[in-house]
């Protein structure tokens, strides 16, 4: 078995509103996957039909090889999810709610999940209802990173964290893949993905549209430039740049002879070709996960 997740045509309807139309997914065994999209694009929906909470209209999935329809409780058993807003017993202190959780999930570690509320400096002596809402985010943290599952799966991990716990959890993350466990990681910011996930999905409308591999991703970089020519011979200069391009250097943008172009590959790989090219006013910057989330959900605030 190679992938973890297996999506295949999957269709979630509400009446006439389609949460999933058609919804694809691969997620390799063993990797940092992230699944990006503004709210309303199906990931919460997709997450659900996962873990067997709501059926599928119609199409296949398989978590870890179990049909997530026919052997729904054997993927819950095999998964640890966090979901975006944690329901806590508001009576229990802390280290109650620790003990209660890893008691009732098979896979669950009471022990194990004191020392990750250790590390996150999490006082388990206070009860969850006086807690606030960044120290209830630890505590679920607490349970899920406490249990020994082969898949975890962590909508909006980060919320409510202040940066050096943020910083921990990514460290959790990294630590839960270097023991060959899953992680399908659904965040809003787009940095703590390019920094922790091997790969990610972009999902709209219900559908993924684009998957990004982001250690190829950051190879890739965006130039923009003046192209040099005489005044009346600019549609002739940039024919001939054109016809001259590498296949890995695409224009993406052009203003008269204004261009952006994306160069994919390690830049050492480029230098030949622009080092003869007669550009003026020439920028370079790395391309990021924020430009091509971009082309599909513009700049639209999450």
């Amino acid at each position: 078995m190679t992938n973890a997740i297996e999506v295949e045509q999957l269709v979630k309807s509400y009446g006439l509103l389609r949460a999933l139309d058609g919804c694809s997914l691969r997620v390799p065994m063993g990797s940092v996957f992230g699944l990006l999209g503004p709210n309303g694009a199906g990931k919460t929906t997709l997450i659900r039909t996962l873990l067997g909470f709501i059926s599928p209209t119609s199409g296949v999935a398989q978590v870890l090889g179990f049909d997530v329809v026919q052997q729904s409780r054997l993927v819950r058993m095999e998964t640890a999810y966090l979901p975006a807003e944690a329901k806590l017993f508001q009576a229990m202190r802390g280290k109650e709610a620790l003990r209660f959780f890893g008691s009732i999930h098979p896979k669950g570690d009471f022990n194990r999940s004191l020392i990750i509320a250790d590390r996150l400096a999490l006082d388990l002596s206070r009860q969850v209802g006086s807690m606030s809402t960044g120290m209830r985010q630890k505590l679920a943290l607490a349970v899920v990173f406490g249990c020994n599952t082969r898949l975890l799966i962590l909508d909006e991990p980060t919320a409510n964290l202040d940066p050096t716990v943020r910083h921990e959890v990514m460290r959790l993350v990294l630590e839960a893949k270097s023991n060959e466990r899953t992680v399908l990681f659904c965040s809003h910011v787009l940095q703590e993905v390019e920094e922790i996930c091997d790969l990610a999905a972009i999902a709209k409308k219900g559908k993924i549209v684009h998957e990004v591999d982001i250690h190829h991703m950051k190879r890739a970089h965006r130039l923009t430039a003046r192209i040099d020519c005489t005044p009346g011979a600019e549609e002739d200069t940039m024919a001939s740049f054109t016809n001259q391009l590498p296949p890995n250097a695409t224009i993406s943008k052009r203003k008269g002879a204004e261009i952006t172009m994306n160069l994919e590959g390690p830049l050492e790989h480029h230098w030949s070709w622009l080092s003869r090219a007669n550009f003026s006013d020439v920028q370079m910057e790395t391309c990021g996960l924020r430009d091509i989330y971009e082309r599909f959900h513009g700049s639209e605030t999450e």
